[in-house]
This record gives structure tokens, sequence and C-alpha cells, in this order.
């Protein structure tokens, strides 16, 4: 039987590669270059006649497709642009508004709505010509300004200090803007794309940076939305930039490989299809995939296999079920290799049965989808594409309620969000049976922080498969840090008193949970520097007669506080952090009769931290791992260290060793003021504690020996040690030290910390 569904890459060796569903129109060659360069040819007779035959298709798809407002909202764009963009010319000469005119007719095959149609043509107006954002929201309306506003740069001086602020900010504008609305992606992903396409013209670095850029982020997006066929090609391209010998002998590999395998492949192919044709009527046709050059972007070892898989497509999804019961029965089928995709959908709405066979003493996967989830599983977000934006953000809860989440928030960081686009997804269960997908990785704390802030606020841990009979097993009962497998069903367990601290950033994956950590962090500490502020406050007024309730009821202190632009809480908050001190604050607003004899400070029987209210203030530290405190990675202070410290953004009290060389550059970077803080060490002397040293060093004969030998003569057990080897000729070693106090303790690090051959202990 003949492999009519066979799939090679007949084009394997070319630049480019058009998928299916981003394809051009035969008229319309590829372009050249993505370089605005105004002052050149306004282009060819053969520019002029792509672009005569773009809006001709542009114009037709939105008669056929909107309304009649929308074809007058195109007519207006396609005008327009013309006349910003006029005299605009790309490094190859071609007119620039062939850009757009391209990246909205590949918007046309795909089949979204007409309105992102216009959108696309007037996406790079008020990045590259006079247009504003206000002239799109007057013409055209709030919605189309909201969606240009998402897909353009944000530019700040033409420093190149600012490049990278620049693009953080362009991601972050974008990124809000995709919590509203999914088309700003589809906008942005297609002009990507066109842009790739024509690099041809760019400085090497400049493809060397875009393209690496497209990998980190415009790749994993289109992934995470199912736009497979999109980000295959983006990938392509990238290699071919990024690593052009590489690319180019990939590709020969690949044919030489394809050329000695399809006889093998066709004979496979031919077996499978005699056999399902033969049993049942659902079977429609069997493909094979071959590997695409993409895959090997970031694989640089040889290539020594050309076949993917063979894809088995039925009718429909009960057919997908009998398709595997039959080659299971005539073939032999490889243990614990079934996964069902068509109950349980992945994270990024695919669907299909996947399982492995040994065919001609060949191991060989096999995917068994039916007609409907092969168009779905290619097209991804695409093929659900019904111009209602709320049964897409249903489709893609999961990505876009995380973006929701966080896409607002002060405390984004992009580099959580590209992590949870790029990470694969598992699925967990609540007790009630809800379906959550989460990041490969994430642990019972994410699982908790997705649920409910609160839930994750107070997490202690989880039950694992609980049920009714199994509820109090404490068998099944796991920490808060215990990664998460695929189908688990967990009930996490909580304690009101528990507080989230800034190790369960280290504790967790996701963006959410990141964001909420650092809040609750960030507000506990604020709530801790008040609760010092006002300590500090009651006792200096107390010297006055004045007691602190009726004090703040005064008039005088309301006004004095609105002249400062304070707020009780935030006037609380900077005397305890320091920034602020009391009796300057009384003596300018005359807040307290200063004629009146204070009372002697009972230095001695108050709190340590009382001795921020003096002329001269200093901060005890009692607990090393109190919130408001923050130890500085790099020096990592110690009790018994000499120490200095400042306020930080976070207004946390940033503690450095006293010679410690990044200090300086901290504290201009980060101090809220340039005041510093007197700081020292009040722990009690006898409590004895557990340590663990991280280590880092430099690989070598003895390091080991003369590390324990430090730790031998401080008179300390060891109770376990591992090390193992890292890349680089470096070691990680870990010892568990018993229980010892802060002065031991110091001892050994101070025995540690000269030796040249350790790069970072912790």
């Amino acid at each position: 039987m003949s492999p009519q569904g066979l799939i090679v890459q007949e084009n394997l060796e070319t630049d480019t590669v058009v998928p299916a569903s981003v394809k051009t129109p035969s008229s319309v060659k590829e372009p050249k270059s993505a370089k605005t360069s105004p002052g050149k040819k306004s282009g060819s007779d053969k520019d002029q006649r792509q672009i005569r035959e773009l809006k001709k298709n542009i114009r037709a798809y939105v008669r056929s497709n909107g309304s009649p407002l929308e074809l007058k909202l195109l007519q207006k764009a396609l005008g327009e642009i013309e006349t910003f963009h006029s005299g605009q010319s790309r490094r190859s000469g071609q007119p620039v508004i062939i850009h757009p005119l391209r990246v909205a007719w590949q918007i046309c095959e795909v089949g979204l709505d007409p309105s992102t149609v216009v959108a696309a043509l007037l996406h790079d107006a008020v990045e590259d010509t006079p247009m504003t954002l206000e002239h799109i929201d007057q013409k055209y309306g709030a919605w189309y300004a909201q969606i240009v506003e998402g897909v353009t740069k944000v530019k700040h001086d033409a420093d190149a200090t600012h490049m990278r602020s620049e693009l953080e900010a362009t991601y972050q504008r974008m990124l809000v803007a995709l919590a509203k609305d999914v088309r700003v992606l589809f906008i942005k992903m297609f002009d990507r794309l066109d842009n790739m396409r024509d690099m041809h013209h760019m400085p090497v670095e400049k493809k060397r940076r875009i393209s690496q850029e497209t990998l980190n982020v415009y790749v994993p997006m289109a992934r995470r939305l199912g736009l497979k066929e999109i980000s295959q090609e983006q990938t392509d391209l990238c290699f071919q930039h990024l690593y052009p010998k590489r690319y180019k002998q990939t590709i020969k590999d690949l044919e030489n490989l394809k050329k000695d395998r399809l006889p093998a492949i066709r004979n496979m192919l031919e077996k499978l299809e005699e056999n399902l044709s033969s049993k049942f009527s659902g079977f429609v046709e069997a493909e094979a995939v071959l590997i695409h050059s993409s895959t090997k972007v970031s694989d640089p070892s040889p290539v020594d296999r050309i076949l993917e898989k063979f894809q088995i497509v039925v009718k429909d999804a009960l057919n997908c079920y009998q398709t595997l019961g039959i080659l299971h029965t005539n073939f032999s089928a490889i243990p614990l290799r079934i996964r069902d995709y068509i109950s349980n959908p992945l994270w990024n709405g695919y669907q299909g049965i996947q399982t492995e066979l040994n065919l001609e003493g060949e191991r060989v996967e096999l995917e068994i989808i039916s007609r409907e989830m092969k168009e779905s599983n290619r097209n991804g977000i695409l093929a659900h594409w019904n111009e209602r934006t709320s049964e897409l953000e249903d489709y893609y809860r999961t990505y876009l309620e995380q973006l929701d989440q966080i896409a607002d928030a002060e405390e984004l960081r992009m580099a959580d969000v590209l992590n949870y686009a790029q990470t694969e997804q598992l699925q967990v269960f609540s007790p009630k049976g809800d379906v959550f997908a989460l990041p490969k990785g994430a642990t019972v704390l994410d699982f908790a922080y997705y649920i409910h802030t609160d839930l994750g606020n107070h997490c202690i841990g989880a039950l694992v498969n609980p049920s009714w009979e199994t509820h109090k097993n404490t068998n099944l009962r796991v920490p808060r840090e215990r990664q998460l497998f695929h189908g688990e069903c967990l009930k996490i367990l909580t304690d009101p008193g528990v507080r989230p601290s800034r190790e369960w950033v280290d504790q967790t994956v996701t963006a959410k949970s990141h964001v909420q950590i650092r809040r609750a962090v960030n507000l506990q500490n604020a709530s801790r520097a008040r609760r010092l502020g006002r300590d500090i406050l009651v006792k200096e007024l107390e010297e006055y007669g004045e007691r602190h309730d009726d004090w703040f009821s005064k008039d005088a202190v309301q006004q004095a506080l609105i002249d400062e632009n304070l707020t009780e809480n935030k006037f609380l908050q900077e005397l305890g952090l320091r920034k602020r001190l009391v009796r300057p604050f009384l003596k300018k607003y005359q807040l307290v009769d200063f004629d009146k004899i204070g009372r002697l400070r009972q230095l001695m029987h108050g709190r340590p931290w009382y001795l921020f209210g003096t002329q001269h203030p200093r901060y005890l530290i009692e607990n090393p791992e109190d919130p408001l405190l923050k130890m500085a990675i790099c020096c990592q202070p110690i009790p018994g260290d000499k120490i200095v410290a400042f306020v930080n953004r976070e207004m946390e009290i940033e503690i450095h060793r006293n010679f410690c060389e990044i200090f300086s550059e901290r504290r201009n970077e980060q101090a809220a003021d340039d005041t510093l803080l007197e700081v020292d060490w009040n722990l009690e002397k006898k409590e004895l504690k557990k340590h663990t040293l991280n280590i880092q060093a430099r690989d070598g004969k003895g390091i080991l020996l003369k590390i324990i030998k430090i730790i031998s003569a401080a008179d300390v057990a060891i109770e376990n040690t591992d090390s193992h080897s890292l890349p680089g000729n470096l070691a990680s070693i870990k010892i568990s030290l018993e229980p010892v106090n802060w002065q031991t303790f110091h001892r050994i690090m101070e025995g540690l910390r000269p030796l040249k051959f350790i790069n970072r202990i912790s």
C-alpha cells in the first residue's frame, strides 16, 4: 500500500519554510530586510505590485468577514499608513508599508477578526511615524489604541545604557496588554515572524541579538499558546542566524539521513496502514513525521535519527481508543509508555494519545488523534478563535490567569514570566476533582498560592491523594517545598501562625507565587517597622508627659503629618526604619513642651532596639532571621562579623560586612536616602543552633580534608557531608554541623573564608 500520508522535509535545504497556517499569497514575495531607513528609493515596480496585491486581498477579506464600520476603518487605516509611512524604506529599499500590510495579511490568513486586521495595519505607526496613540483613539477607538500601545516599543534616551530597561519596559507593556486581550500577542507574533524572515541585510550582531531575543521570548510564548508552526519556523530562522555553519551542516545531515532511512520508514508505515484499514472504518490516514531542523538549535549533538513519530489520524475521539487497542493487540507495545491527553489535555490545549511500539526491531513513537484534534494541535489557540476573547481566556485559562495576576504588579519580574512560559506543565487535582495546570517542578506551595493567596501565605504542607479513610494518615503528609507529580490530588494544610519568609521564594517556581511571597514579606517588614516606630515614639513622648494616642489626635500633629506628606502608618514606619528621627520632628513643629523635665531614659529596662530613639541610634540584632533584616548575599554576614547597614528599596534593613566591596555600590543604587544605620549583634550567647555549610570550591586533592580540619579545630562534630563535581573544574560541598553557639560558628567561618580554593560559602 502506498504511503500517501508520508510527510518528508522536502524543503529542509531552503532558508525559510512557510507553514500552511501562515502562508503568503503567491504574488507577494518575501522581503529582504527589517530595518527602517528613511531616504532610500520608495520601491520598484515589483514592490508596488506587491503592495497593490496585498491591499486587494486584505480588502476582500474584511469585506467578506467584517461589518461596514470595520471596512470603513480599514479604508481609513490603509490611507493613513500610506501617508504616514510615505518616504520610509527598509534596508533593502522596499517601502516600509510592505511590512504592516504583510502582517495584516497573515492575520487574515489565519482567520482572525477584521478588527485585529486593522490594528495590525497600524501596529508600527506610533513607533515609526508622527502618528500618536491619541490620534488612533480619536479616529479608530480606545480598543485600537490599547492594542497598538501593547505592541509599541518603549523608548527612552538614545543612550545605549537604557537599552535593557527599554526592553524590560516593552515586555511589561506587552504583558499588561496581553492580559487584557490576547490579540496583542497575535499581532506581535506575526510582526516578529515577518521581521525574522526579513533579516538578510541586517548587521551580523543585530541578527544575533534579535534572534536570541526571539528564541528566549517569542518562541516559548508561541509554544505556550499552542502556535506550533509559528514557533517552529521562528526557531528555524533563529538557528540560521545564530549558528549558520551548524545550521547548514544539520540540514545536510538530515537530508542524508532521510535518504538512508526512507525505505525503512515506508515499510513501517505500510504495515500500520494495512493493519488499521482492514480492522475498522474509523481510520483516516497514517503519516510519518520527520524531525525538523529547529529541534537541533539547542542540541549540538550529531544528527542520529530522522523519524520523530508516526501520526495516526482517525474520525473521532472514540476511534482513538479503538485504534490504541488494535495497535497494542497486533504489535509489541513498550510497557508503561501510554499517555492519554484526550481525557486530560496538555497545558497548551494539545489532545491525543501517545504510545510506543516495537516495529521491525525499532522502538518508535505513535500519536493517535482525530481530524479535529490534528487541526487544533497544529494551530493551538488560533484553531479556537471565534471572535470572543472570553472563550479564548477560558481555553487558555492557566496562562492568561497567570498573566492577569502579575501583569499590573510592581513586583513583576520578566524572568519569572518567561520561565513560566517555557516550562513544561503538569496537572494536579484538588480533593473536589478540579484540575490545575502548573509548571513542571512546581511545589506544594505553588499549588497553594495558585488556589488562593491566603492559602499560600499559611501553607505548611499537604496531604497527597487523600481519601476519607486516610485523611489522618501522617504517611501521606508532605512539606510545602515538595515537588508535585503529574496526576496527584492534594489537600493543602495550613497554620494561621505561619507567615511567608524570603526563603519561600526558593521553594517555588511560578511567577504568581514569587509575587505574592515578596508582597507578603514586604507587608510584614512594614508592619514590623511600624511596631518598632510606635515603641520608639511612645518612649520619647513619655519623657514629656504625652500619651501616644492622645498626641496623634492633636490638630498640630495632624497638620505636621500633612505638611510632611505622611500618614500615621508611614510616619511610624519611617521611625522604625530610622529614616526619620523623633526629636528633630518634634522640635521642627513644636509638638511637645520642651520646657518640661523629661524623665531619665530607662535604657537598661527597655528593649535593645529602643536605642533607635537616641541621638546615636543603633539597631541591635536579636534574631538574624527577623523578616525586617536582609543578610547581603555578596558578603554573607554572620553573627560576630563587624557590620554596616542601610534601608533598601524593599524597606528592609540590608546588612553587609564592614569591608564589603559591594556595599557602597548597593547603597547608592538602592538606598532610599544616604543615612547609614549603626547595627550590632545582641544574640543569646548560649543558644545552640544547627548550621549547614554550602561551599563551592575549585576542585582539587585534599580540599575536603582542609575544610574538615578547621571544623575539627573548633571541637565541632560533623553530622553529614555530601560533595559532587560541577562543570568548570568546580566542586559543591555540603556539610551539616552539630548544634553550636554563634561564637563557635563564627570561628569556623573565619577559618574557612581565607582559603583560596573556596569561591563561595553560605
